[in-house]
């Protein structure tokens, strides 16, 4: 028998700027989809600080054209989880090899991304071991101060969401991140079962 104070928490793997490309995974779909599946929590990648001053300047795309707009609408609730303003791309090396690297990488995954189209596709699992394999192909071009801080980033990220279903237990919660986070996400959520149950956030 389900347990009435767990959560139900599905992870939903966005696209930053490539929701702007002609692909059905579009902003629009993203709005509709997160519109659709009413939430009662939604776990934004933003900080609480910059949340709580309504500026949205330094939001990843989704954020601003999506994810704040359903809200505004919406009984759903915000929960700002970023620990930075740090996203994936930001930690792209200044110049050398390793910027070289990972470009090309990041032209793989946005490859993928084209080819998977759909929402359920991105967030299914062939995408979610390709965007893992490249996703670690680029950390490895990175700095170990990089590495570190986004580790850092998804650390604290997780801490945050597990602190938000402490405080308001037993509800319906989806966390909106970049499609790289989801594959750092998942098995530190799995950590906290004692208040959650990790699904698909189709399934929510």
């Amino acid at each position: 028998m389900d347990n009435p104070s767990k959560s139900r928490v599905g992870i939903l793997g966005t696209l930053s700027e490539f929701h702007l490309q002609p692909i059905d995974y579009d902003l629009e779909c993203l709005r509709r989809l997160i519109a659709d599946l009413a939430p009662d929590l939604l776990c934004a990648e933003i900080t609480r600080e910059a949340w709580e001053r309504g500026d949205l300047s330094n939001a990843a795309l989704e954020v601003r054209e999506a994810l704040a707009p359903v809200v505004a609408l919406t009984d759903t609730v915000l929960v700002p989880v970023a620990a930075s303003v740090e996203r994936f791309e930001d930690l792209v090396p200044p110049a050398g090899w390793r910027r070289n690297a990972v470009r090309v990488f990041d032209r793989a995954l946005r490859r993928a991304q084209r080819a998977a189209n759909r929402a359920r596709a991105v967030n299914g699992a062939l995408f979610e071991n390709i965007c893992h394999t490249v996703c670690a192909l680029t950390e490895m071009a990175w700095t170990p101060r990089e590495r570190a801080l986004w580790e850092a980033q998804n650390e604290a990220m997780a801490e945050n969401i597990h602190r938000a279903l402490r405080n308001d237990p037993g509800r319906r919660v989806l966390v909106a991140v970049q499609c790289q986070r989801v594959h750092k996400l998942e098995p530190l959520l799995k950590r906290y079962s004692d208040v959650m149950d990790l699904v698909n956030y189709w399934e929510l």
